[in-house]
């Protein structure tokens, strides 16, 4: 491994009843950055657990900042917590669970060399997933690969390393929840930046996974619609203006064949519902163009 004693990495790792692991967590999390021979600090927030992960952090023996929430404010908001206190260029960050081998991170760090981000490829992610998460990745997946134009190997991977100054820069934009990781994806690749995936191994989780798969499937997907609509309007859109169009000529063909009469009123609302819609896309891609918001 290239020690790197010019580049500085601060990781974050948010904790939420992460007792059985945190201790061991933090141990590999040290291992790794010592490893990797540059300046570091580990910066571990606490999301209001409640099963003594903060006795289990003390008796680690390992070095780290505490920061701690006095109540469950969400993955996404313990994240911004550690970015916000993060003093180096370089933001790393973790779950708390034992699912992500630190031992890979060292291999993360070394490609940000050529990389604005780079992100963990769970290559066995499919074996320890329940069917909810992986049916809702099934879904999600495709369409982010529609909406950036680019193969997403891992939307949501929690293991990562990333520029802080272009985090800053979509600050607005991440949520609180756990689609913050599929936001930065998303962002990234909407606007350009270098993002690299690189293959690591992941294991079952210790202690009991806080995601719901429903809840928070629907969150993914108002997230990717909402995060691809501010840098590219017109991927969304355009396929919703065409819906209606193409609504609105089937219902004139259908009433002409069924009834010999032509709905006029329908068709013609939606029709008008579709021309509104990419007008609408058309005048935000032009204001981003202008505004310069992909930058």
């Amino acid at each position: 491994m290239t020690k790197h004693p010019t580049l500085a990495i601060s990781l974050i790792i948010p904790v939420h009843n992460e007792a059985g692991a945190i201790a061991d967590t933090l141990r590999q999390a040290h291992a790794a950055l010592t490893e990797v021979g540059c300046p570091f600090e580990i910066i571990v927030v606490d999301d209001g657990s409640t099963d003594g992960s903060v006795a289990a952090l003390e008796e680690s023996g390992v070095e780290a900042q505490l920061l701690r929430h006095s109540d469950n404010r969400g993955y996404g908001a313990t994240l911004k917590t550690g970015f916000a206190a993060a003093r180096y260029d370089w933001l790393a960050f973790v779950d708390a669970d034992g699912s992500y081998p630190l031992s890979d991170l060292p291999r993360l760090i070394e490609l940000t060399a050529e990389a604005d981000m780079v992100v963990g490829e769970r290559t066995e992610y499919d074996r320890h997933a329940s069917y909810g998460r992986r049916l809702g990745k099934a879904i999600l997946v495709p369409l982010a690969n529609y909406l950036t134009g680019e193969r997403i190997p891992d939307l949501n991977s929690g293991m990562r390393v990333v520029r802080k100054r272009l985090v800053e820069r979509y600050w607005p934009l991440l949520p609180d929840g756990f689609s913050l990781t599929t936001t930065l994806t998303m962002a990234f690749l909407s606007a350009g930046w270098r993002v690299r995936w690189e293959p690591i191994s992941f294991h079952k989780r210790q202690g009991r996974s806080k995601i719901r798969p429903l809840r928070d499937m629907r969150n993914f997907l108002i997230l990717i619609l909402r995060t691809v609509t501010y840098f590219h309007p017109l991927k969304v859109y355009l396929p919703a203006s065409l819906i209606f169009i193409l609504a609105s000529i089937a219902v004139v063909v259908v009433s002409k064949t069924v009834s010999g009469r032509v709905m006029d009123i329908t068709s013609l609302f939606l029709f008008m519902a579709g021309l509104q819609l990419l007008l609408i896309g058309v005048l935000a891609d032009l204001v981003l163009k202008i505004l310069g918001t992909r930058e």
